[in-house]
């Protein structure tokens, strides 16, 4: 009847528009789950504690020096230096070209809420693979406030490491091939003494090759790895002396027993290694023609000594020629006699590449 199809019109309507409500409550909870979702994998990929510490290290891996000591809590405060035990670090190191260190697959793996008085301390663990080697390094983290819906974070403890480098035989050294001179990175200043450790800021994580290579010593490169917050590593290098260095030792050796010894015509020349046996005053008069002639030169061999060098025991031989007066007849006898002897030498290089020599005179003589 067309009575009741006029009745049920109202119902239906209903019913579609309540659907229809139905519907539109539904879409728009699951915008508000997909943007909360967005919001929550935002916050760890961008805001969260974990993404700081990760953001750190990725810094490092670009070697962005500047960006990653930008970040808040990276560069070490002077009360966090005197808590290990050093009131100065220099931050030579700090620069991009020292990050040399090849910094993969960087993730964070834990986080961890530890307590520090009344402050809250996240500590977060992450990790990477460092010149191919899986590792890990945790930092510790704090909230210092809010910008909006987004947390401002900061390095609880700094994450930088400090290298403590003795190097012996020269102030000269590279790390990472970046050269710096002994000096330059000591509070001494020029003052500083060869054998004093420097102290040396380095981003951790990270590797760093330290080596000598001057025109008077050598060293290898020694790996350091430095992987803890105010981590300190110790680290002493000693060098090797040059082939140009042995060989201008043992030039000045040979110059020096040439123009300063064998030209003194006297029985025990001065501030030389050798000299005459006593047999020969014991046996007459020595006359005014006092020769000396070096036969062999002793080959030197150069060990370290502290800071500087020496010439181990070497041996040569020396030929003195002189006409003596016999105590008893008066006669004229000439003499000539072979004299082997010991020497020991102290080498000290200066600064400019330079050598001085400092010959021993206590050398053993033999007749």
């Amino acid at each position: 009847m067309p009575g009741g199809s006029v009745e049920h019109a109202p119902a239906r309507r209903s019913t579609h528009a309540m659907r229809d409500l139905i519907i539109a409550i539904a879409l728009f909870a699951l915008l508000i789950l997909a943007l909360v979702a967005a919001f929550f994998a935002l916050y760890r990929e961008l805001w969260s504690a974990s993404a700081f510490a990760e953001r750190y290290v990725e810094e490092i891996a670009d070697a962005d020096a500047s960006g990653a000591l930008a970040m808040p809590g990276v560069a070490p405060e002077f009360t966090e230096l005197e808590e290990i035990d050093r009131g100065y670090a220099s931050e030579t190191l700090l620069r991009s070209a020292t990050l040399t260190s090849d910094i993969e697959d960087i993730h964070a793996t834990e986080e961890r809420v530890t307590s520090d008085g009344e402050d809250e301390i996240i500590e977060i663990t992450v990790g990477y693979t460092l010149d191919g080697k899986p590792d890990e390094m945790v930092f510790s983290v704090e909230r210092t406030g809010t910008a909006g819906l987004v947390p401002a974070w900061a390095f609880e403890r700094s994450p930088l490491s400090v290298i403590d480098l003795t190097v012996r035989g020269s102030w000269q050294f590279s790390v990472n091939e970046f050269e710096i001179d002994k000096r330059q990175v000591s509070p001494e200043g020029l003052e500083a003494k060869a054998l004093d450790p420097v102290s040396l800021l380095t981003f951790s994580p990270g590797t760093y090759d330290v080596a000598v290579d001057t025109a008077a010593t050598v060293a290898d490169p020694r790996s350091v790895r430095s992987a803890g917050s105010l981590e300190t590593v110790e680290v002493d290098i000693q060098t090797e002396p040059t082939p140009e260095l042995n060989e201008v030792v043992q030039d000045n050796i040979e110059k020096f027993l040439d123009e300063k010894c064998t030209t003194q015509a006297v029985l025990q020349p001065q501030g030389c290694p050798f000299g005459a046996p006593p047999d020969i005053s014991a046996s007459g008069i020595a006359q005014p023609d006092i020769a000396w002639e070096m036969v062999d030169y002793p080959t030197t061999a150069l060990v370290p000594d502290g800071d500087d060098w020496r010439v181990s025991p070497t041996s040569g031989m020396v030929r003195l020629s002189l006409t003596l007066q016999n105590y008893y007849t008066g006669v004229l006898e000439p003499v000539e006699r072979d004299v082997y002897f010991t020497m020991v030498a102290s080498v000290e290089v200066s600064d400019d590449g330079g050598v001085h020599i400092t010959i021993d005179q206590a050398g053993n003589l033999d007749g």
